[in-house]
Parts: C-alpha cells; sequence; structure tokens
C-alpha cells in the first residue's frame, strides 16, 4: 500500500469525494477504506429507507387481518449491525412519500431494547418534509436527541400526541440552533402555539427560528436571544389582539434577517408598530396579492413604519413579495410610496418586483434611487401592467447606472420605443457598467431588437445577455403576448452575442 493512504485524512477525502454509488464497494476494499466509506455512506441519508433496509426482510410478514408484523425478534446480532450504520448517521431528509415504510419504521421503534437516546447518537440534523408526521410519533421520539442541531418539521396535520412531543423539543434537544417547524394549515397554529412555547422558551441557542404565532412568554424569550440571528414568523390575523404585552414593549436587537409573513400587508405593519425598534441588516416581507385583502394605503402606510421602526444605520436589504408571485393581482404602488425608505442611506439591496406594479418617470426613478448610492441590487420591476400609463425610458436606465455605479443585478420595466435624444451607438455620454451581472426588462416594450441590443451593448459591455426567466415558468409565462415577446428578446441576446465576439475579436487584435 502507498504510504499516502496510510494518512486518515487522504483517506477520509478519497471517500468524501466517491460517487455515493461507489461508496459500498469501496468499503469493500480493505479495512483501511472501510471505516471512512461507510461514514461518508451513512453521514447524510437522503430519506429513512437504509435504516429499515438494516432489518432483514425474512423477518417481516403480515398477520391473517393483513397487518404488517415481525415474524420473529430482532436479535443482537441484527441490533450491533444496526448500530453499527445508524451511529454513523448525522443527517436524515425525508422528501418523498414515507408511505411504504411508515408501518416498519414504526415497529422498529417500538422494538429497540436499549435507551432511546442511543438509536442516533450522533445525529446534528433532521429534516422531514413528507406528509404523515402524526404517524412517526415514534420515530420523533427517538430522533429528538440531544446532538441535534437542526430541525425542519413540516406538519400537514395534528394529534394530541405530536402536540405533547413537540412540548418536549427543549428539553430532548437542548443544543438547537435551527428549528423549522413547517405548519401548512395556518387555521392550526392557534391550537400548536402553546405547545411550541414551551418548546422554544427553553431552547438558548437558536441562531434561526422559523415559526407560526407564539403566546407572549414565547415572543418575550425569543425577543431577549442575543444568538438569534435568522427570525421569520406568521403573523395571523388575529395575533395583536390576542396579546397583552404592553405596546412597544419588546425589540429585536442582534438580527441579521427578520421574515415576516401574513395574508395583509396591514398585519405586518401592525406587528411592526408593537415593537418599540428593529434592528437587522435585512428585512423580507411576504403577503397575499388578494386584492380584495389590501387597502390602497398598505404599501405607503407599511414602508413609513418600517421606517419609524427600524435602525436607519442597520438596514441594508429590503425585499418584499406576494406569496406567489402572481403579477396579475399585485399592490398597485406609486413612487411616492416608497418616499420613507430613501432616508435609508446604507441600503445595498431594494427588490420589490414581486410585490407591486408600479408606474414610475424618468424623474421619479432618479429621485428614488439617488438617495442609495450603495446599492447592488435593485429589483423594482418586471411586469408591466397595461394600464400602466408612465414607464422609465433609457434615460431613466442611465440614471440609475450614473447614480448606482456598484449595481450588479437590475429588474427594471422600460419603454425602450422611446429613443429621444438617445444615440444607439454611444448611449449615457461615456456612462457604462462593467459590474452588472444580472439585467432583466420584464415585458418592457421593444419594437427595435437591433436599436436595444445596442444601447445595452454599450451600457454593459460586459452583460452575457437579458435575462428571460420571468417568461419561461416565471410571472410573464402567462401573458398572451408571450410568443411574440419571447422572440423579440432572443434577438437582443442574440445580437448582444454577437457584438461581444466582435469586441473580443478586435481587442485581440
Amino acid at each position: 500500500m502507498h504510504r499516502a493512504l496510510r494518512i486518515a485524512e487522504i483517506i477520509d477525502q478519497i471517500s468524501w469525494h466517491t460517487d455515493r454509488g461507489s461508496l459500498p464497494g469501496l468499503a469493500l476494499t480493505c479495512r483501511t477504506f472501510e471505516g471512512p466509506a461507510l461514514d461518508a455512506l451513512w453521514r447524510n441519508l437522503p430519506s429513512l429507507q437504509p435504516l429499515v433496509n438494516c432489518i432483514p426482510t425474512h423477518l417481516w410478514g403480515f398477520s391473517l387481518q393483513g397487518e404488517l408484523i415481525l415474524l420473529r425478534p430482532i436479535d443482537t446480532k441484527t441490533w450491533a449491525t444496526y448500530h453499527n450504520y445508524a451511529s454513523r448517521v448525522h443527517s436524515i431528509t425525508q422528501s418523498g412519500d414515507p408511505s411504504p415504510i411508515i408501518e416498519h419504521l414504526r415497529i422498529l421503534m417500538l422494538s429497540y431494547p436499549y435507551p432511546s437516546s442511543t438509536m442516533f447518537p450522533n445525529l446534528r440534523s433532521l429534516a422531514w418534509n413528507a406528509n404523515q408526521t402524526p404517524l412517526i410519533i415514534e420515530f420523533l421520539r427517538m430522533a429528538f436527541v440531544p446532538s441535534l442541531v437542526s430541525l425542519d418539521l413540516r406538519i400537514t396535520s395534528i394529534s394530541p400526541a405530536l402536540m405533547s412531543i413537540l412540548s418536549t423539543i427543549g428539553t430532548a434537544c437542548p443544543n438547537l440552533t435551527s428549528f423549522r417547524p413547517q405548519v401548512d394549515d395556518p387555521t392550526l397554529n392557534r391550537e400548536i402555539a402553546p405547545f411550541l412555547t414551551q418548546a422554544i422558551c427553553q431552547l438558548h441557542h437558536l441562531s434561526s427560528l422559523t415559526v407560526c404565532e407564539l403566546e407572549d412568554p414565547g415572543m418575550v424569550h425569543v425577543t431577549q436571544l442575543q444568538s438569534l440571528k435568522t427570525l421569520w414568523l406568521y403573523i395571523g390575523p388575529s395575533f395583536l389582539r390576542r396579546t397583552g404585552l404592553p405596546p412597544q414593549s419588546l425589540g429585536l436587537e442582534h438580527l441579521e434577517l427578520l421574515g415576516l409573513q401574513a395574508i395583509r400587508l396591514n398585519h405586518m405593519t401592525d406587528f411592526l408598530r408593537c415593537l418599540r425598534t428593529v434592528r437587522s441588516k435585512h428585512i423580507t416581507v411576504v403577503f397575499s396579492s388578494n386584492v380584495f385583502g389590501q387597502q390602497s394605503d398598505s404599501m405607503s402606510g407599511f414602508c413609513a413604519m418600517l421606517l419609524e421602526r427600524c435602525d436607519n444605520d442597520t438596514l441594508e436589504a429590503i425585499t418584499l413579495c406576494e406569496q406567489f408571485y402572481n403579477t396579475f393581482h399585485n399592490v398597485y404602488a406609486q413612487p411616492g410610496d416608497f418616499g420613507p425608505l430613501r432616508l435609508l442611506r446604507n441600503l445595498t439591496h431594494f427588490d420589490v418586483e414581486a410585490a407591486c406594479t408600479i408606474s414610475i418617470s424618468d424623474d421619479e426613478l432618479s429621485e428614488l434611487v439617488k438617495a442609495w448610492p450603495k446599492l447592488k441590487i435593485f429589483r423594482l420591476s418586471c411586469y408591466r401592467d397595461p394600464a400602466s400609463t408612465v414607464l422609465p425610458t433609457f434615460h431613466g436606465l442611465i440614471h440609475v447606472l450614473r447614480l448606482c455605479p456598484e449595481l450588479v443585478s437590475l429588474s427594471l420595466v422600460i419603454d425602450t420605443t422611446q429613443l429621444d435624444g438617445i444615440n444607439v451607438k454611444s448611449p449615457g455620454n461615456g456612462i457604462r457598467s462593467h459590474g452588472l451581472r444580472e439585467l432583466v426588462l420584464g415585458n418592457s416594450l421593444i419594437s427595435s431588437p437591433l436599436d436595444v441590443a445596442l444601447v445595452l451593448s454599450s451600457l454593459f459591455p460586459d452583460l452575457p445577455e437579458v435575462n428571460l426567466a420571468h417568461w419561461i415558468g416565471g410571472p410573464l409565462d402567462a401573458l398572451s403576448d408571450k410568443p411574440r415577446a419571447m422572440e423579440q428578446w432572443k434577438l437582443v441576446n442574440r445580437l448582444l452575442g454577437g457584438f461581444r465576439i466582435v469586441r473580443t475579436r478586435c481587442l485581440g487584435r
């Protein structure tokens, strides 16, 4: 054997870079590779099926009533084999339908003859993204171990047993740093809240939490966690009516990301109003696009409250989006709605393209962005509503480049047919952006792909192409003029590619 193969780190690297399907063969090669190869094979399980497969098939059978049963008890040798593999498991992710193995799994857990904490002694991460959560209580009881640091649990329905075991998470998994209970049905939030609240109040090392409504003790605990950096909250309609906390008694002081989700934008405005302050680098807001649920002033009210509660020096990124990215039912916004946010001088990320439809002129666009010279991501719009009478032109696009020189991503619907004052071969008086890596123009008005390509090639000499992903399975996929528009924008991209080849060859000479 080569001397290099006596170095454990090299053996480990070979194992980790081996295709998963080849790892069993590698483990059988020699004793040197057996342990590292098995570690790599079992470390991250894509489902629970391999654990069930540890039990020989001849031990399984069916009763006269057709129920799955063990024909013989699992012997010590089989349990030793199981332990040899299960002790190597660090993460389990179940996304597929678990129905074929649910009963096997329940019987396996109930038959385990040793302390529950020894079944998965090294488990670090558990993600259950499938349904039938109430049927895996026995498995969860075994998988909630002190070594667990990340728990992602999809809750499709509830049962007394499930809610009881949820309440034990704080004591069974005291070292959790990431906890994400996903409740499919928001109407269940109120019933689950007391049990999740008890669990969360016992977790003191959380850095990431995604949760539905919590009772008052849970909210107090969350706001006091200095380790918490990412917080996602679902704000139900009854949240503010149920709380008994004094107004502005809570503050979120140490966050990197605050995510809020609610049916109405006003619900999140009211939630921010009840807080004392919010210090977070990034705020993301998700709401429903139901036109009957949003008031005409909901966007302006939210922006005003965001400025009032957030630390202006800390906040760097704002993302607003509609839950299903429905361009046809977006909230209608005016440029003045975002006026309060112009005081956020450190903003580097502003993304509202999936939240609203906006009519904005060149001058209004310039007025908006000139307060944000540090912008790197600016996504204002990707959809032009037929009722919109005001759109920015290439003049507005050039102003954005001049005022925000660090842009790397830009999404903006413009009217490319208005070329008055634009020299298509040399627009912008020499203004160029070499750093832009993504440009989305959505369903911008277009009549001459050649003129558009000439302007874009001059403004963005290093841009590979206009991003057309929004037309392909995205928010613009259902537009009636998609075939014609796609042909025009594809021609723009072909012309950009040709210009880039010519430019490269000329520079090469």
